[in-house]
């Protein structure tokens, strides 16, 4: 009998190690992402937003918006933060409190203050939201959000003075599920930074959202909402791409909306588990 016990104890152990992600919970912590341009990611601006930004009388109108990178996270632009710990326990459904952290976008097309850029950045207060996480496999699962969103926008010149300012919030929530994955992945970026200019980055953290479980190609997440008139915010997974420069963000006197960050080869997501 204690042959058989000690038997039964060891199967156990050695299937728990085989499957290291199922029994895994997820704790609290940052995520970074790259929001999309060219009309993926766009707020509409009220009459009076636009009167304030630059002065001019229009009706309301959409600005499209791409991300500028935050000093210290790589390409990131956008940083939302888990505030409690995913515990599945005995299922499979987690929720958590979620909180925008920082926001740095500007606009990357013509709009009615052009030739003045439109960025974007959050709020000194944020207004907390709820994530559910949902595992589906060992390998990861899916999960949705709605995220409160206090953004200030201004109205900016080509040397970095700020000739307008309006504020807006709302609630940014997912148009469907999201995948999420286990292990370590290449590239994605961390509160850490970059920590080695030439090499790409690495995540240690068991939950890396964006990322199919299955292929660990990364995917889109595109969440709406509604600030009085409509947003939109589309973005993906920072990319695994080995880091050639950092130069400090300039202010941008255009719409091109162009990352500061550049890099010497395509992007593509590769695991380490």
């Amino acid at each position: 009998m204690k042959a058989r016990t000690f038997f039964l104890c060891a199967l156990s152990a050695v299937l728990l190690a085989a499957l290291p992600g199922w029994a895994q919970d997820i704790p609290a912590g940052d995520d970074t992402w790259n929001s999309v341009g060219g009309g993926s990611t766009t707020v509409t601006l009220s009459s009076a937003d636009w009167k304030a930004l630059c002065g001019v009388t229009v009706a309301d109108t959409t600005v499209s918006l791409v991300g500028q990178n935050i000093p210290g996270l790589g390409t990131a632009d956008t940083v939302v933060t888990r505030l409690d710990a995913a515990s599945f326990g005995a299922g499979n459904t987690a929720n958590v409190k979620i909180q925008l952290k920082q926001l740095s976008l500007v606009s990357d097309a013509s709009h009615p203050c052009s030739p003045l850029t439109i960025r974007v950045t959050q709020d000194v207060s944020q207004s907390t939201g709820l994530m559910t996480i949902t595992r589906t496999s060992s390998a990861g699962g899916t999960f949705t959000a709605k995220v409160p969103v206090a953004a200030v926008i201004e109205a900016v010149d080509g040397s970095g003075t700020v000739k307008g300012t309006t504020y807006v919030s709302g609630v940014l929530g997912d148009d469907s599920t999201s995948p999420w994955a286990y292990g370590t992945f290449t590239g994605v970026a961390t509160m850490a930074g970059v920590r080695n200019q030439h090499k790409a980055v690495a995540r240690t953290s068991p939950w890396t959202p964006g990322i199919d479980p299955i292929t660990h190609q990364p995917i889109r997440v595109c969440r709406r909402g509604n600030k009085i008139l409509p947003a939109i915010h589309c973005y993906q997974p920072p990319p695994p791409c080995p880091i050639v420069k950092q130069p400090s963000p300039q202010p941008i006197g255009d719409a091109t909306g162009v990352k500061a960050v550049a890099v010497d080869q395509a992007c593509t997501v590769g695991t380490q588990q």
